[in-house]
């Protein structure tokens, strides 16, 4: 028996036994699927499925967490059933969506069977660890939300708005790993979480209505109407006629492009400064470089460049891209 034989035969065997799990689709789910332990004193558990073992694991995390909150648990199913018509896509892509900021350890995936496209997977979490990493996450998110807090009142407006932004990301992990806790058996006072949470909205709303850019006269207009569509999705006015109150952001814009032809192809390199006054001073700066190449001439090559900065924008957010943020 040579040596190729003994490698093919080997393989075999290990595929074998590693797809011996692997049922038919149309096929009964697995028992365990069906009916998931239940949590107990050490261990807390999940199931799942997916197209790919890391993805049916990642559900099957969060579905344990799901577990412990009270709020999330009866939503947590519909993550794991694909005809759910009447509940609105949105709401459960956000419960996913915060289920999968939790982080977790001391993990691993106590079974996993395979039935025709997918794989099903049961995750066992070892519960005192996962319970202190929630505490710990806690507390750092509470100096988080404090050490910003401290700086609100001496913020301008646009930075005021930044912060709240962050405020209330940093609130919601806090108030989901809260009901975690909550749910595990600790005392955690989730109604004060719950009301800051709720002023942090009133401040973000009412600081909203009240800030506004306005556009210098010279400002190229291409790369204005990118700005202001930005600015109309993150719902900050823009005002027609500029004035010198507080909560108005003057915006200046100059931009230079040079051009290059390389191998039959029009290449242009956009630069744009961006300068934001407020009350006579400027409060931030930042210089943004593009750049766009056509086959066709300059023309369509410095129209690759701006549609290259439209996406920086989208990628990195408008606040940023102009300065105002880090």
């Amino acid at each position: 028996m040579n040596r190729f034989f003994l490698v093919f035969l080997a393989l075999t065997i290990s595929l074998t036994t590693s797809c011996s799990g692997n049922k038919k689709a149309g096929s009964e789910l697995p028992s365990w699927y069906l009916s998931p332990k239940q949590n107990s004193a050490e261990n807390l558990y999940g199931v799942a499925e997916g197209y790919t073992l890391e993805e049916a694991t990642k559900s099957s995390l969060a579905e344990a967490a799901s577990r412990l909150m009270v709020s999330i648990s009866s939503e947590s199913t519909l993550l794991r059933e694909e005809n759910k018509t009447d509940v609105n896509e949105e709401s459960r892509q956000q419960i996913k969506q915060n289920i999968e900021k939790i982080d977790f350890t001391n993990f691993k995936v106590s079974r996993s069977e395979k039935m025709g496209q997918k794989i099903y997977v049961e995750a066992e979490i070892k519960r005192s660890p996962f319970i202190s990493d929630q505490k710990e996450k806690v507390s750092f998110l509470e100096r988080k939300i404090a050490d910003l807090d401290k700086n609100l009142a001496t913020s301008n407006p646009i930075q005021k708005r930044a912060s709240l932004l962050k405020m209330l990301d940093f609130s919601n992990q806090a108030i989901l790993s809260t009901r975690i806790l909550n749910g595990a058996g600790e005392n955690i006072n989730l109604k004060e979480k719950l009301a800051r949470q709720a002023n942090f909205e009133n401040q973000l709303n009412s600081l909203n209505d009240k800030i506004e850019f306005f556009f210098e006269i010279n400002s190229p207009k291409e790369i204005s109407q990118i700005i202001r569509n930005a600015l109309n999705k993150e719902k900050i006015a823009i005002a027609k006629t500029r004035n010198s109150g507080s909560n108005q952001i003057v915006i200046g814009i100059k931009s230079s492009s040079r051009n290059n032809k390389i191998y039959e192809a029009y290449m242009t390199k956009l630069q744009i400064d961006f300068e934001n006054i407020s009350n006579a001073k400027t409060i931030a700066s930042s210089s943004v470089e593009v750049s766009g190449s056509s086959s066709i001439g300059e023309k369509e090559s410095y129209a690759a460049a701006v549609k290259s900065f439209e996406e920086k924008v989208s990628q990195d957010g408008i606040l940023k891209v102009i300065g105002i943020t880090n």
